[in-house]
């Protein structure tokens, strides 16, 4: 399938949290995304005694530098609840290696956890994740320097994401769909977009029978340009359906980009294409 014909990827709107002071709002804005952020030392403290947070930060030094994050303030399906986590595009910063998001108040708090190459230099990523309840989520960012950044966002849920059945598409299961730019310059920064058809059955929920099926989820994703990694993710089961991750790539040759897809399983489906840098 031709990667400049791909249809059926989600926008992503995060909502403004209007109790917010005009002056916070400039603080945590950019590029449209508008993050709650979250006093360092409070949110800090708190988290550590979640032991799953914990292990993460492990002994890293906390940032002062903001990570953004987009949710909406109020998510009525909580089986896809839109996701951007941005750490801004200040060049003097650090690079981030390695991303982890959290949603505690899900029967599995772990939601996906990213590693990311050299040609991955600004943090921009999208997804969809599940929420069981209201709840804050938490991303945790370890940038290159040990240091890490850490961000939190409330978010209300009016209907589960975790225990409700979905609607997979069995007819298309496992198809892949994958999106880059047409012309890509030498030196700049481009838009990745993946998704792939997958039930991401939790095991919590019953079927249309009152069966309720055992866990069977797309455990990692991983893309790569040539022999250089661009960016390795472990999902888990509070991922919705049809995983979805947008992301941006600053390559530095050309070469084949090869996408894979492993469920827990051991299944798995790849795309590849080549990219051919122009001047």
């Amino acid at each position: 399938m031709p990667a400049s014909c791909l249809m059926g990827f989600p926008a992503i709107h995060p909502e403004t949290d209007r109790s917010i002071t005009r002056r916070r709002v400039l603080q945590c804005t950019l590029a449209g995304v508008t993050a709650l952020c979250l006093p360092r030392l409070t949110t800090a403290q708190s988290w550590r005694g979640i032991a799953t947070i914990r292990d993460w930060i492990g002994d890293a030094k906390l940032s002062d530098e903001a990570l953004l994050m987009g949710l909406p303030l109020v998510a009525e399906d909580g089986s896809a609840v839109p996701l951007t986590v941005n750490a801004g595009l200040d060049p003097s910063r650090s690079p981030i290696r390695r991303l982890a998001v959290f949603a505690p108040g899900n029967p599995t708090a772990s939601v996906a956890e990213f590693d990311f190459g050299q040609e991955i230099n600004t943090l921009n990523l999208s997804t969809r994740i599940r929420l069981s309840e209201s709840q804050t989520v938490i991303a945790i960012a370890h940038m290159d320097d040990g240091r890490v950044m850490i961000a939190g966002r409330d978010v209300r849920v009016t209907t589960s994401g975790c225990i409700a059945p979905g609607q997979p598409d069995s007819a298309n299961e496992m198809k892949a769909r994958v999106r880059v730019p047409k012309t890509w310059k030498q030196g700049t920064t481009g838009e990745v977009l993946t998704m792939i058809t997958h039930p991401m059955t939790t095991g919590l929920a019953a079927d249309a029978a009152g069966v309720t099926p055992p866990q069977r989820i797309i455990k990692t994703f991983s893309a790569t340009l040539g022999d250089r990694p661009l960016i390795k993710a472990t999902y888990y089961r509070s991922l919705s359906m049809n995983p979805y991750l947008r992301f941006e790539v600053t390559p530095r040759q050309s070469g084949e980009l090869r996408f894979e897809w492993i469920e827990d399983t051991g299944r798995a489906v790849a795309y590849k294409e080549t990219l051919a840098l122009v001047n």
